[in-house]
């Protein structure tokens, strides 16, 4: 009678420990992803394709160039139009 209780109690945890192995595990480059954790080691999700890939290091893809910012003072103030008249 015992080995008809421990046989199922065996059987469910090998299947648990093998699931918890499986969803521990972490994506490799190219494989889905949501979050960033869901990647491996220096792997980032990149969120368009939601596919984890390498990433150079800077956390900003666009470079700002630095140049003089134009101060006409002696320009005219722009300002909107007048409204029409109520009626």
């Amino acid at each position: 009678m015992r080995n008809f209780v421990a046989i199922p109690v065996l059987f469910v945890t090998t299947v648990l420990v093998i699931a918890g192995g499986v969803a521990s595990c972490k994506q490799g480059e190219g494989d889905r992803c949501q979050v960033n954790s869901d990647c491996d080691t220096n792997l980032i999700c990149n969120q368009a394709t939601q596919t984890c890939a390498t990433t150079s290091g800077g956390g900003i893809d666009a470079t700002v160039i630095d140049a003089p910012i134009d101060t006409n003072e002696d320009a005219p103030m722009i300002d909107a139009m007048i409204d029409a008249p109520l009626g």
